[in-house]
Order: C-alpha cells, then structure tokens, then sequence
C-alpha cells in the first residue's frame, strides 16, 4: 500500500511541473568535443545549450532594459535622425525661400567683411611706415653710421604688426568660408525639403 501512496506522490508532483519545465533539454559538448544530453545545465559544461522539445537549439533572447531600444529596431528612429529632424523644422520655420538664406548670408559676411576691410588699411598703413624706416636705415647705412636703438624698435614692432594683421586676415578669411558653406548647405537642405529643382547659387 505504501509504495503505492509514494507512486501518487510523485506523479502529482510531476503534474504540478511547469510545461516549460519539463520539455526543457540541454546539450553540452565537452573539451574532447563530445555531446551529452541532460534535463539538467551542468556548470562545468564548456558549450552548453538549451534545446526545445523538437531537439532544435534555441537561441537567446537579449535582455532588454527598460527604456533603451533594443538594438537594429528600424522602428526606433535614432538620435541623428531626431536631431536632423529637428534642424530641418528649424530651417522651415526660419525661411521661406531662397532669397531669405541669401539675405541672411549676407549679413553674417558683414563682420567678417568689414573687419577685413578694417585690417588690410591697418596693414598697408603700416608697411608704408616699414618702407619709410627701411629707408632711413639704408641712408645711416651709406653714411655709414650706426643705427639708431628707436629704429631698429619701430622696425621689430611694425614687422611684428604685419605677421599679426596678416594672420587676422587668414582667420576672418576663413570665417568668412565657413560662412558661405554653411548657408549653402541650408539652402540645399531647404530645397530638398520643398522638392524644388537646383537653381544657381548667388
């Protein structure tokens, strides 16, 4: 009577088993490169794998944390794509044509241009009074008397005026570029967005 009781037992624990539970299966093959078979993962195992019912290896499903797309979702725009999406709202609500990115290209070439105009008196100023103090020193030279402490200064400070007129006039040159890139690259966004055909840039 009583194995018949542990019999019940163990057939209504068994019933109260997961389905999952009990079709789970596991493959292990070990260094040697041989497979086992177990309803059990053994730790030791150095390629396990879990199998379902049918034998078929099952693959593992990533963990994904709440909040974070999961990775090569197509339905998950990406951070560029927001941020271009963005720009382009921006760049429709500012103009409304053509003509607007040009005016206001324009104006951003106001600074630049005119601290260029600004930098290049300054400079022929300057190599005018380098001219004048050459000339003075060529004429002490003929004569053949020394050069005089202030001039060799005047000269030291115009030349160190020159080298500095000279690169602020590459800076705003090249600012100047930057500027014109990127209001061009505006407009050829802007007319991708409205669908227009190229026209000639001014």
């Amino acid at each position: 009577m009583r194995p018949l009781i542990v019999l019940a037992c163990l057939i209504a624990a068994a019933l109260c088993l997961p389905a999952q539970a009990q079709n789970r299966m596991y493959k292990c093959v070990d260094a040697a490169g041989k497979a086992y078979y177990s309803d059990k993962l053994n730790p030791d195992c150095g390629q396990g794998k879990e199998l379902n019912k049918q034998g078929v290896e099952m693959k593992k499903k990533e963990v994904t944390k709440p909040g974070v797309p999961a990775k090569g979702d197509p339905a998950e725009p990406s951070k560029t794509a927001k941020e271009q999406e963005r720009r382009d709202r921006a760049l429709m609500a500012t103009y409304t044509s053509e003509e607007e990115i040009d005016a206001a290209r324009d104006r951003s070439l106001a600074i630049p241009a005119q601290g260029t105009k600004n930098s290049e008196a300054k400079l022929e100023k300057i190599n005018q009074q380098l001219t004048e103090f050459k000339k003075q020193a060529d004429t002490l030279a003929t004569q053949k008397k020394p050069l005089p402490t202030r001039l060799l200064d005047d000269v030291a400070a115009a030349q160190k005026n020159i080298a500095a007129l000279e690169a602020d006039l590459v800076q705003r040159k090249a600012q100047s570029e930057a500027i014109r890139a990127k209001y061009e690259a505006e407009k050829q966004r802007f007319r991708e967005l409205k669908g227009a055909a190229p026209q000639a840039s001014k």
